[in-house]
């Protein structure tokens, strides 16, 4: 079986978040789960289009097309984990962003993880071109770090 090869560049990480692995993050087998490490990396995007002062909430938004996760390590409890994140190809219409998610303490890559995006019209129900403020397009500025 062929496994999902991500590997992205350090510089087109550009924003960094940190999240904390809590008590319900865990699995049976004491160490994060993978549904949790998706919640993670959503609430990472959500942070980084905040930070370019695009909404995913309002019309237009965001729709999540697809999603790929490479697991490289675990993160137990309480493990404060920083997740970078970047614009790794870009279209008309959306991209693909990137995230790195890095256990703190030692920096330990724990996963490597991509969602494709697209902008949406909720008002109209349809996909629209990407806002200027997402990076790559015309007129944006690349995002601030935290």
């Amino acid at each position: 079986m062929a496994r999902v090869q991500l590997d992205y560049p350090d510089h087109i990480f550009t924003f960094s978040t940190e999240l904390d692995v809590r008590f319900d993050d865990i699995n049976i087998g004491a160490h994060l789960g993978f549904d949790k490490l998706v919640t993670l990396v959503t609430e990472a995007r959500s942070r980084y289009l905040e930070s370019l002062r695009i909404t995913e909430v309002a019309s237009p938004g965001v729709i999540v097309t697809d999603l790929a996760v490479t697991y490289k390590a675990e993160a137990r409890l309480r493990d404060r984990l920083r997740i970078d994140v970047g614009v790794a190809e870009r279209g008309r219409v959306g991209g693909d962003v990137a995230y790195r998610v890095v256990r703190d303490a030692d920096d330990t890559v724990i996963a490597i993880a991509k969602t494709g995006m697209v902008f949406f019209d909720y008002d109209r129900g349809r996909v629209v071109a990407a806002v200027p403020e997402f990076p790559g397009v015309a007129g944006a500025e690349p995002a601030p770090e935290l």
